[in-house]
């Protein structure tokens, strides 16, 4: 029941499997993350997240409340459809910077027919990221 490893700054260091290694519990932690609706645009649940933009069709910027020291932070992301029709989609974050990250979701595969590469609304869009925060 008690912490240690604590040091300046609240920082932990945390011992890994077999007892060999230590990771900085700060560095591991997902910093933002947040879950929305994509054709509403509407956020299900989030972390350090103030704000979704819908900037047009599959095109939307994540707002955080507290931004990362550098734009050069680990984001990853996933869609979800609940009835998928017409192919594929894939995202790609199209910029980044220290308080907010925009993304475009497209359908991504030859299986989309004529629909291969439009822009399109999923389902689900989750979305998280790593790195220091400023």
């Amino acid at each position: 029941n008690t912490l240690t490893g604590v040091s300046t700054a609240g920082s932990i260091a945390v011992t890994g499997e077999g007892n060999s290694t230590t990771t900085n519990l700060q560095q591991g932690l997902i910093k933002t993350w947040v879950s929305f609706g994509g054709s509403s645009a509407t956020v299900d649940d989030s972390f350090n997240v103030t704000s979704i933009d819908d900037d047009g069709t599959g095109d939307y910027g994540v707002n955080m409340t507290n931004a990362f020291g550098s734009p050069n932070t680990g984001w990853a992301g996933s869609i979800g459809h609940t009835a998928q029709s017409n192919g594929h989609a894939a995202e790609k974050f199209s910029s980044k910077a220290s308080g907010s990250v925009n993304l475009n979701i497209r359908h991504g595969n030859s299986s989309a027919g004529s629909n291969a590469g439009a822009a399109v609304d999923p389902d689900f869009v989750m979305v998280q990221c790593v790195g220091d925060l400023a």
